[in-house]
């Protein structure tokens, strides 16, 4: 069996998301100087030990380098793979599955030039003051940072949905960045590439944003966090639910939660 886990605001979470009452927090990323990001001491003693008996992937949108800055994950958890820039890199060990390399690139130059999706963009917007960088991640996607979600043109932004759907990309909103993605970079190809080069059955999966949906969606269990877009994106219709498990519990408790199920359906040999 396969555990595939998004990190941010699955498994990880900056202070945001950390209640005061929450207690025993390990830290998991320091950046510039400044602790970036936590992880619940109880959920990483159940990592560590669900690692122990299946094979543990964490699946992440972040690029090779802002993964590589979680020190939790190189110096304790030390997992086989790691899926990141949202599928788009597979590592092995820490170093880049260039079969994989190939297999994306080919696919990537098969469909409408990221130049294209970047010019029609910035070209929607009649005011596009709200942006404060476009940024292309690892040649393979593009992350738009802001200062505020409620200044965004909606209307603007449904049309260049619309357009840029139709050329075989999507758009997500995850907190102050929009992320605009091939569809052929996502995170449930790789993961089944994965399953399939090691010979697995099974997999459990979990996430908590519309970019976690193809691996959720597509797992033999998955669960869903409670304080993500993607539990809003389900609970309004536009996402189908099915199999997907959405947790009790909101913000960092939600880790644990996540890590006691998988631990329970190991027991249980589900």
């Amino acid at each position: 069996m396969i555990f595939a886990s998004d990190l941010d605001r699955t498994l990880i979470y900056t202070k945001k998301l950390i209640g005061d009452s929450d207690k025993d927090i390990v830290l998991a990323e320091r950046y510039l100087g400044k602790d970036l990001s936590f992880m619940k001491k109880g959920a990483l003693e159940k990592l560590l030990s669900i690692k122990k008996k299946i094979l543990f992937i964490p699946v992440t949108t972040r690029t090779i380098e802002q993964y590589n800055r979680i020190f939790l994950m190189s110096e304790q958890i030390k997992p086989d793979y790691a899926v990141v820039s949202n599928g788009g890199n597979i590592l092995v060990n820490g170093e880049v599955d260039r079969q994989w390399k190939k297999i994306i690139k080919d696919r990537v130059d098969k469909i409408i030039s990221y130049k294209i999706v970047e010019k029609r963009f910035l070209e929607s917007f009649k005011d596009n003051s709200w942006i404060d960088k476009m940024v292309f991640r690892d040649d393979l996607f593009y992350s738009v940072h802001f200062q505020d979600k409620n200044l965004i043109r909606i209307q603007e932004l449904e049309e260049f949905k619309a357009w840029v759907e139709k050329k075989g990309w999507h758009i997500s909103i995850q907190g102050k960045k929009l992320y605009i993605v091939p569809n052929c970079v996502n995170k449930w190809d790789a993961v089944l590439y994965i399953k399939e080069k090691e010979k697995k059955s099974r997999i459990v999966s979990s996430g908590d944003s519309f970019l976690d949906y193809p691996i959720l969606i597509n797992s033999d269990y998955s669960i869903c966090a409670y304080h993500g877009e993607l539990k809003d994106l389900i609970e309004s219709k536009k996402l189908k639910q099915k199999h997907i498990y959405v947790t009790k519990s909101s913000g960092i408790s939600a880790s644990e939660e996540i890590t006691e199920i998988v631990s329970n359906m190991i027991c249980r040999n589900v």
